[in-house]
């Protein structure tokens, strides 16, 4: 299957050379694979971990066509090398920071340590910021690798393996890179530094997840499940903070000057950046976890009588009552959502967000986000929706200053969804932003977890929750699908084309209206 993926890759790609490197692993001492990260027109951070301590050398090479075949390969003269060590203080993962690229030009690398060689890696720089160049890149997350009497609980990651085979010039690795709070994992669960580092090994044993990093550049966020569900800065304990953010930057590809400084988030540097690819897309990846308000205060504002909390409290009543729930939420749930003195991305990212999005001439503004941003009301404590003054602040942000193409690419919720974003469908049906939301990788998809959520009503509450959609007016939903999102700027035609992806690389078919397929092309 590996191999069919690859050739794929060479056959799809008109008039192009294929790049994609071997996906043959590196010997023992490299037991986990390559990876580069954070990537820019100039440079990027390249990654390994060996198995023990050890001084690595690193050699980056330029492409060269194989003889007789349009098949990039690596040059024989390295065009910058670097030495570092590993050690047990950092996992025995090192990162080396490469600058002094061209820009929108592929480079090959590999680690050695004697005998010892790593996989061979590959990544594309981002184009100059004047190039009007067109490229792809591919969105997953949500990735639970912890086996069960042997096997993964869930699959082996198959999505990946064609996201690998689209070619992509990056990957956005969108959160809940591994579930430390997984059910399957081991008992008293993962909360220390060496747990938490042991979960990250357990996932990089996934074939295709190593071969998709060593194949392209990666730029990779935390969200929840690096720590454990649901947290939020101003209530997660400062060490288990530590320790999971921790475990993250030594197993991902992260540049550490990618941060903002702000007291008011846990650790104090969320994770944020901005990077240009050409004059079609810029792309913003936001930290939507380490500067939020606690989820605390509202839900035991928005809690029924018996107790349970409130499904829906922002839907309107119509669609409540046809849920089965009260007319109205309990008194002050939606006053306490909106508060604006609550947040999702503290004051400083958000206001640097709000200026580097106002800045942008990129045609395509395109938001790495780890959570949904648009409207559809089921449980929304832990999205956007759940902090509304934030939501509603940042919506009118764009449509006040009229930054047009604004896009944003979001996982964690385990489903399929795609739509325009509004401030309120019912009172202000204005699209301000488009939205499309990619299932999982490895875990529960959004159907399996009603159902499992809630034994006697599951399906009942699937349905409402496709009625909402629909009135919702979505433009694709799957539910239930392992999945991942092909993103693909065409310079040429002015277009962002979205498709989401399924198990075996196929556009997915929408739940409702099987003949519609889960694609979206926005331009010219």
């Amino acid at each position: 299957m590996k191999r069919l993926g690859f050739v794929l890759a060479c056959v799809v790609l008109v008039a192009s050379a294929c790049s994609l490197p071997s996906v043959a692993p590196g010997t023992l001492g490299f037991p986990n694979g390559v990876a580069a990260g954070d990537v820019t027109a100039s440079g990027a951070t390249l990654w390994t971990r060996t198995s023990a301590e050890a001084s690595v050398e690193l050699k980056v090479y330029d492409w060269v066509l194989q003889p007789n075949s349009a098949l990039m390969v690596p040059g024989d003269t390295p065009i910058f090398t670097a030495t570092a060590t590993t050690s047990a203080a950092d996992d025995f993962t090192t990162k080396v920071q490469v600058g002094g690229l061209q820009p929108h030009h592929v480079y090959f690398y590999r680690f050695t340590n004697a005998s010892e060689q790593s996989q061979l890696g590959r990544f594309v720089t981002a184009p100059a910021a004047n190039d009007a160049a067109s490229f792809r890149f591919v969105v997953a997350a949500d990735s639970d690798g912890f086996p069960v009497d042997g096997p993964p609980a869930f699959n082996n990651f198959e999505v990946l393996n064609w996201a690998r085979a689209a070619q992509p010039d990056f990957f956005a690795f969108l959160g809940d890179t591994i579930y430390s709070d997984s059910s399957f994992a081991p008992p008293g669960g993962v909360t220390t530094l060496a747990q938490y580092r042991a979960a990250h090994e357990q996932n990089r044993s996934f074939a295709y997840l190593r071969d998709l990093m060593s194949a392209t550049g990666t730029y990779a966020q935390i969200d929840d499940h690096e720590v454990y569900n649901d947290f939020d800065g101003e209530t997660v304990d400062p060490g288990r903070y530590a320790d999971g953010l921790h475990a993250f930057n030594d197993w991902m590809p992260t540049n550490a000057a990618n941060v903002l400084d702000d007291p008011t988030c846990a650790g104090g540097h969320p994770r944020y950046f901005h990077q240009k690819w050409g004059t079609q897309a810029e792309i913003f990846q936001l930290d939507e976890r380490s500067c939020r308000s606690s989820q605390d205060p509202v839900k035991a504002v928005c809690t029924n009588p018996g107790p349970s909390l409130d499904l829906a409290p922002t839907a309107p009543s119509f669609l409540r009552l046809g849920a089965g729930l009260p007319e109205s939420p309990p008194a002050g749930c939606v006053d306490a959502i909106n508060d604006p003195a609550r947040t999702l991305l503290g004051p400083v990212q958000k206001a640097a967000f709000e200026s580097d999005l106002l800045a942008s001439n990129a045609k395509f503004k395109i938001v790495l986000s780890e959570d949904a941003i648009q409207q559809f009301y089921a449980l929304p404590y832990d999205r956007w929706e759940g902090y509304g003054g934030d939501r509603s602040e940042i919506l009118n942000f764009i449509r006040t200053n009229v930054i047009t193409n604004v896009v944003f690419l979001t996982t964690d919720l385990h489903a399929n969804i795609a739509n325009n974003v509004f401030i309120d469908k019912t009172t202000d049906p204005t699209p301000i932003a488009y939205e499309a939301i990619s299932g999982p990788i490895a875990t529960n998809t959004y159907k399996n977890e009603i159902l499992n959520a809630f034994p006697a009503n599951g399906e009942a509450l699937v349905n409402s929750l496709q009625l909402v959609l629909t009135i919702q007016g979505v433009e694709c939903r799957a539910l239930d699908s392992y999945s991942y999102q092909l993103v693909e700027v065409n310079a040429g035609a002015g277009t962002l084309t979205i498709s989401s992806r399924g198990p075996d690389g196929k556009v997915l078919s929408d739940d409702v209206i099987p003949t519609k397929k889960c694609t979206k092309t926005i331009g010219p």
